[in-house]
């Protein structure tokens, strides 16, 4: 019973800090937001999905998206229902904290990114254009790693602060962050970021 406690405690406590690190910069990573078979199953989805040619295809108009090095296509829900039901199953909480509003969550878009060898870091963006999302309707971009990550892939930059649509947001910022696969960077819809190039 003490032990629960405690694990209970310290559960609470690293939301606590993960918010405090969403409110201040508009970034935070859960270093293990899925379990490897939801990993796994995730990853089997966008095999399939980025073979498929009928998928919608967003490579063209992707940042950086040096021919070969990239691609970027929709996931549809439905071909990965179960593992992207445990993403929302173990971020949902968090969002709805930071988000807050209170009302029921809404997935406005699931696609996935390819990089290989040779890629090109991305320049510097938002994720969820401004005229998508106002100062009054928030957005997170949640980004789930599904294979391990290494610095020579670049880094993930964001501008911290930019998610509150301040025109006086401080210059980037990077985090060098190496992401194991099932694990997430969760960014406010209008933090601007960059990095991401093949290794």
């Amino acid at each position: 019973e003490a032990a629960e406690a405690e694990a209970a405690a310290e559960v609470a406590a690293a939301a606590d800090a993960a918010l405090s690190l969403w409110r201040r910069n508009g970034v935070v990573v859960f270093e293990k937001l899925l379990t490897p078979h939801a990993t796994e199953a995730l990853l089997s989805a966008v095999r399939a999905a980025e073979a498929d040619d009928g998928a919608t295809d967003y490579t063209l108009v992707t940042r950086n998206a040096k021919r070969g090095t990239r691609s970027h296509k929709a996931l549809p829900v439905s071909a990965a229902r179960e593992a992207l039901g445990e993403v929302a199953q173990r971020i949902g909480p968090f969002l709805s904290a930071a988000l807050g509003g209170g009302g029921a969550l809404a997935l406005m878009e699931s696609g996935f990114m390819v990089t290989r060898p040779g890629a090109e870091a991305q320049a510097f963006h938002r994720d969820v254009a401004p005229g998508v999302v106002s100062a009054s309707s928030l957005a997170a971009s949640l980004q789930v790693a599904l294979v391990d990550t290494c610095a020579e892939q670049g880094v993930l930059e964001v501008s911290p602060g930019s998610h509150r649509f301040d025109p006086a947001a401080p210059e980037t910022t990077s985090f060098d962050r190496r992401v194991a696969a099932g694990g997430s960077a969760t960014a406010g819809g209008a933090a601007g970021g960059g990095g991401g190039g093949g290794g």
